[in-house]
């Protein structure tokens, strides 16, 4: 996706600032982490758009938004992974 190319820097950026911080302060009890979202997300705004009109832009794999809720939840409870990613093209 060409159009969101300039954002990859600052996100590769925050990541690796959040897997620092998590490996830095975990023994303080201090939790970071990063949930990393690649695709269409189900039942939003934008889906509605894209969905509308499958001629113009095809099939577009989706992730559901109930299962990235669980992730992050999971992921600030245990606390045993600073790191989850949602890839829709997997």
């Amino acid at each position: 996706m060409p159009g969101l190319g300039a954002l990859t820097l600052n996100a590769a950026v925050l990541r690796n600032y959040a897997l620092t911080l998590h490996a830095a302060l975990a023994d303080k009890g201090i939790y970071a982490g990063t949930l990393t979202i690649g695709g269409l997300i189900e039942r939003g705004d934008i889906h509605q758009l894209l969905t509308a009109n499958p001629e113009q832009f095809g099939q577009i794999p989706t992730l559901n938004p109930d299962d990235i809720a669980e992730t992050a939840w999971q992921l600030t409870v245990s606390r045993n992974r600073a790191e989850e990613v949602f890839n829709a093209l997997t």
